[in-house]
């Protein structure tokens, strides 16, 4: 590949840690569950560093997790979690931002965004003009999310 990403490192990693022979069906397997940010660059089983997007993933029928690098999860195991990292980066640098809909989902499925918080998002997500409540409500929803990724290791229920 050229680019640090090597398919045949990750599988190797992989494959073992699943039930199934092949890497086609071994994908299937595998979800998302858990995101964070690395506090130092990390490596990705594929190979690649510096790794700072981190994402946990789970089998469903092993029962064995690790941690693989945002793209990875990506390109390989086919799970959007970048679009997950855009919301947290579009929220950093403005709060007044809104998070996008696989976030807003994401984080609902792991109970940091209780039912009420979650319709909110929803609701308001392509709104621009927000009253000032509604403003208020958004940050404090966008400093939950972040406070809740800056736990290293974070996953919420699975």
């Amino acid at each position: 590949m050229g680019d640090g990403y090597n398919l045949q490192q990750l599988k190797a990693h992989i494959l073992p840690l699943s039930n199934a022979g092949s890497w086609d069906v071994a994908v299937k397997e595998w979800s998302l569950v858990g995101i964070h940010e690395a506090d130092e660059p990390e490596a990705c089983p594929c190979g690649h560093f510096p790794i700072i997007e981190m994402c946990s993933i789970h089998n469903r029928v092993t029962g064995h997790s690790t941690e693989v690098g945002n793209i990875c999860v990506k390109r390989f195991l086919g799970l959007r979690s970048d679009l997950i990292f855009t919301a947290i980066k579009r929220i950093r640098k403005d709060p007044d931002k809104s998070l996008n809909a696989d976030a807003i989902a994401f984080f609902h499925e792991r109970r940091v965004l209780n039912e009420w918080e979650y319709n909110f998002c929803q609701n308001t997500m392509r709104l621009r003009s927000l009253t000032s409540a509604q403003l208020g409500k958004r940050r404090d929803i966008n400093r939950k999310v972040l406070a809740a990724i800056e736990k290293r290791g974070f996953q919420g229920p699975q």
